[in-house]
């Protein structure tokens, strides 16, 4: 008698578990959710050595069917899961699984929950081997516990909160001494909701950004190893609006290169200069962008008073005044800023005044990059023409026009 076939199926297992257990895992990464589960039951390795798991409520009906689901996520969790995304777009979640709180494996949590009620985070709530969270779109109850959690992930390094609403805080507190990464985005959290001062004490920040309204007040401590901040601000309506802002950009004066962009409902950002002792002697690269500012070009110079070792100047002209003719020379522009970009630029006599400031100003400056907006042939001609007859008191000046 012939040797009896084994089945199909066998061979298939014996050539899976001898894959190494970092394809396996990729591998399962990229199954759906059920058949990553079915052939995790075929081979035990895979149980085991399962990393990263994503899951999410796209063909969820009812709430009942939310338990597979959390049987799945516990399962994973409890054999050493290292990383997990979960996308609810279901407005009734039932409570998360209070191991997704406790895990001593997680390296990465991200949430993303469109749920109305409030999110419950458990009181022994606690990540230690955590590095990377982000939380979008959820509402707590109690503001202090998530506060807590992250407070607890003693290794974090990188923390996201996208549109997330903190409830009966007095006071958002975010101090991790290994936090390199934090992006806070409000911008679509309602002025109601944020009722609170932030502070921050994060000594590695590296990476900061910062989107929303112009909250109650800013405490940012230890931030002198900060590279790189990303400021977008706005809804300056509230009487204690323009203090908080300075008090905002006094926590990020350390920074080497900012993103700045002001939205000032209202006019009195900037209405005044910033206080002479507000001063970025490291900032290099500097982005401005303003909307609905008083006199935006002026305040821009003003400020540029507050930056004395700026190198690179990067603007839009959208919307602007004159007066620029008579207003001090601030230093950087005379002795450090080497290349400006301007986009936005028109015809109008405004545009002219500006980058005419620079040309006549900026001593060392070795290009002027200028980026026109949409004009019909024969007016951007002309006004190509009259751009490069302007005079320019750097020796070394390139300008060129896009």
């Amino acid at each position: 008698m012939g040797r009896r076939q084994q089945p199909e199926t066998v061979g298939v297992l014996d050539r899976i578990n001898n894959l190494p257990d970092s394809i396996l895992s990729h591998i399962l990464s990229f199954l759906p959710n059920k058949e990553a589960v079915r052939t995790s039951v075929l081979s035990t390795r895979e149980r085991v050595h399962l990393e990263s798991f994503w899951v999410n409520d796209y063909f969820v009906d009812d709430e009942d069917d939310y338990l597979p689901l959390y049987g799945w996520i516990s399962t994973a969790l409890s054999r050493g899961l290292k990383n997990i995304g979960i996308n609810f777009i279901n407005e009734k979640v039932p409570v998360l699984p209070t191991l997704l709180f406790t895990s001593h494996s997680l390296v990465t949590l991200t949430l993303f929950l469109h749920i109305k009620d409030d999110m419950k985070v458990p009181t022994n709530a606690c990540l230690p081997n955590l590095k990377n969270l982000c939380l979008t779109n959820l509402a707590f109850e109690d503001g202090y516990s998530i506060l807590k959690l992250i407070s607890s992930c003693h290794v974090l390094e990188d923390l996201t909160i996208y549109d997330c609403c903190f409830h009966s805080i007095s006071e958002l507190n975010i101090h991790n001494h290994l936090l390199r990464r934090l992006i806070l985005c409000f911008e679509h959290v309602c002025v109601r909701d944020y009722d609170y001062v932030m502070a921050i004490d994060a000594p590695s920040l590296v990476y900061f950004e910062y989107t929303g309204i112009v909250g109650k007040g800013y405490t940012l401590s230890n931030m002198k190893s900060l590279v790189k901040a990303e400021i977008s601000i706005s809804h300056f309506h509230e009487v204690h609006s323009e203090q908080s802002a300075t008090q905002l950009l006094q926590g990020i004066c350390n920074v080497q290169s900012l993103h700045l962009a002001i939205e000032a409902f209202n006019e009195t950002f900037f209405r005044t200069r910033l206080d002479p002792k507000l001063v970025f002697h490291n900032l290099v690269e500097l982005e401005f962008h303003s909307y609905y500012c008083y006199r935006k070009g002026v305040r821009l110079v003003e400020f540029l008073h507050n930056v004395p070792n700026l190198k690179t100047l990067i603007l839009d002209l959208a919307d602007g005044e004159e007066g620029l003719r008579s207003l001090p020379i601030p230093s950087c522009l005379l002795f450090h800023v080497k290349e400006i970009k301007i986009s936005g630029v028109d015809g109008s006599k405004y545009a002219f005044e500006m980058i005419s400031y620079f040309l006549n100003h900026a001593m060392v400056l070795e290009k002027l990059i200028l980026k026109m907006i949409n004009l019909l042939g024969k007016d951007e001609l002309c006004i190509l023409k009259k751009l490069l007859r302007l005079p320019r008191n750097s020796k070394k000046c390139e300008v060129v026009v896009h």
